[in-house]
C-alpha cells in the first residue's frame, strides 16, 4: 500500500470487539453524567449562573397593557404606566465599575 502510515484502518477499529467493550460503558456514562450535572442544579452552582426561574424576579416581571374598556382606555394606560414607574424605582440599580 503506497503512502501507508502503518496505523490501523478506521473501519478495523470500529469493528474491533475491544473498542466496543470499552465504549459501550463510556459513551452512555458521559451523557448520563452530563444530564445529572444539569438536572441536579450543580452546573448552576458550579458556574454561578442563575437558575431559569431566577433570571427575572416575579415582582419585576413586565406585563402587557391590555385595554378592556374602550371608553376608559386612557385611565387604564395611565394606571399601567404609573405601576411601571413604581416598579422601576424599586428595581435594583445597575452600576458599572
Amino acid at each position: 500500500m503506497a503512502g501507508s502510515t502503518g496505523e490501523r484502518p478506521f473501519g478495523e477499529i470500529l469493528t474491533d470487539f475491544s473498542f466496543w467493550k470499552l465504549h459501550v460503558i463510556n459513551i452512555p456514562a458521559i451523557f448520563i453524567s452530563g444530564f445529572l450535572f444539569v438536572a441536579t442544579g450543580l452546573a448552576y452552582s458550579a458556574f454561578g449562573t442563575p437558575r431559569p426561574n431566577e433570571y427575572y424576579p416575579f415582582k419585576y416581571e413586565q406585563e402587557i397593557p391590555i385595554v378592556t374598556q374602550r371608553s376608559e382606555a386612557k385611565s387604564q394606560l395611565d394606571s399601567y404606566f404609573q405601576r411601571q414607574d413604581e416598579l422601576s424605582k424599586a428595581a435594583p440599580k445597575i452600576t458599572e465599575k
